[in-house]
């Protein structure tokens, strides 16, 4: 065993260990410590080899096979989302495919000038025992540049929906395709074609230092398309859910306005609507004042004792929610016990109901049969966790064909921050959604 290939082995092990940590960092959950991920990767890759040298296959089906068992490890051993698994399979395949390409032409192409100027020219080819030299070397730049990445792209992770990975994930994969073609292209002598002074090695030679040069050109534009196209659609997509917070947060506060000002009226009328009711009660007419008393309660949003929990925030947005359900013919069931020492944050309770509530009301509206349609809400302290259970009528039959929009995002990404947990469920056209969320409870005295 040479010590070039020991220098290479030694490189790819280090690779292969930034590799372990960079999924560690953002894929959660890994089924297998960094020795057996290693010890596998090794496997895999000398499985590849094995496979190309014994059948002989082609260029492009090796690189297909080999990328399709890059995305079943990652697949397999981590159980995150799975969108986020194979975003992140596809993103660590492209950095490996692109820098080193690079690199393995980026330094080919020196050593070619470097043993041809010091030969006289004698040398057109790169020696067999300095092909793991340059392997090497190019694993260093895969290792710096995930390195680089770890430390940089936590932004692109943070608050995504499956979509959003799935397209990142075939734009890298078109990306990646592209390169492939080239190498195989670079492999079968289809590229650049010199004939310098009709010299034979000045033929060899200068092709491959245009091939070198024409692969570094092409992967570093394609590193800077991939990385920067990234960068701006999650810059993009960013500032979109800043917007759309922003404006949840103006709808939030503009309802609670709403109800303030409802409620000052009546204050303000309540000298009015005592004579009007004294009126009434001595004329005995009983059901104008019946009439009359139920006005004053929905003109000041003051509903049935279901939705009085004590959380002004709460009480406005299930009264909005009620109305708006009681408009589409839903029927309405809540059961509402927020602890007075609860410490889960006023906005993000809103945030998880409205979510919630939303989704629910409008899975209700595509059932044509008004007698299906209902929502029903429990609320309570179990312990020292919230539970929050939600069962409303669906045309679904399983809980797979739910769409994973904002919605749903939003509603894991509050649950998140609070360390709690959401499952869903669909039985007989019944949607239920279960939230457990711990509270740090505080005395009061």
């Amino acid at each position: 065993m040479s010590w070039g290939f020991m220098v290479f082995l030694f490189c790819y092990i280090g690779y292969i260990v930034s590799l372990y940590r960079f999924s560690e960092r953002y894929l959660n959950h890994v089924k297998i410590d960094k020795k057996a991920f290693i010890i596998l990767l090794l496997v895999l890759e000398a499985g590849i080899g094995i496979l190309n040298e014994s059948i002989g296959i082609s260029y492009i089906l090796l690189i297909m096979i080999s990328h399709i068992l890059y995305l079943g490890l990652f697949y397999l051993i981590f159980l995150d989302n799975p969108a986020k698994k194979i975003f992140t399979a596809m993103l660590l395949i492209a950095v490996r495919t692109l820098v080193l390409n690079f690199g393995c032409s980026f330094f080919s192409c020196i050593l070619l000038v470097y043993t041809n100027w010091t030969t006289g020219g004698q040398v057109t080819y790169i020696e067999p025992g300095l092909e793991n030299i340059i392997g090497a070397a190019a694993y260093c730049m895969v290792i710096l540049v995930l390195n680089i990445l770890r430390k940089r792209i936590g932004s692109v992770y943070q608050h995504k929906i499956n979509n959003w990975y799935f397209f990142m994930s075939v734009f890298i994969l078109g990306i990646v395709a592209v390169v492939d073609l080239v190498n195989w292209g670079a492999s079968n002598g289809i590229m650049v074609v010199s004939n310098v002074n009709g010299a034979e090695y000045w033929d060899v030679y200068y092709n491959q230092i245009f091939s070198h040069i024409s692969i570094c050109l092409l992967t570093a534009l394609s590193v800077c398309i991939a990385g920067g196209f990234v960068f701006f659609m999650n810059k993009i997509y960013m500032e979109q859910r800043k917007k759309e917070q922003y404006d949840s947060q103006i709808e939030f506060y503009k309802m609670l306005n709403e109800q303030y000002l409802q409620m000052e009226g009546l204050r303000h009328d309540m000298k009015n609507h005592v004579l009007a009711l004294y009126g009434l009660w001595e004329k005995k007419e009983f059901e104008k004042a019946e009439k009359y008393l139920k006005k004053m309660m929905e003109n000041g949003n003051i509903g049935g004792s279901d939705e009085v929990t004590g959380n002004r925030a709460v009480d406005a947005l299930l009264f909005s929610k009620k109305k708006k359900a009681e408009e589409l013919s839903i029927r309405w069931v809540t059961d509402m016990q927020i602890p007075k020492n609860c410490t889960v944050d006023e906005f993000d309770l809103c945030v998880l109901l409205g979510n919630l509530l939303d989704n629910a009301i409008k899975a209700c509206t595509e059932i044509t049969d008004v007698e299906y349609r209902f929502v029903d809400m429990q609320f309570q302290q179990i312990k020292k966790c919230l539970l929050l259970v939600i069962k409303n009528g669906t045309v679904l039959k399983d809980v797979k064909e739910i769409k994973q929009g904002m919605g749903i995002f939003n509603i894991n990404e509050t649950v998140r921050k609070y360390d709690g947990t959401v499952s869903m469920k669909v039985v007989n056209h019944v949607f239920e959604v279960s939230v457990l969320i711990p509270m740090i409870m505080t005395d009061i005295s």
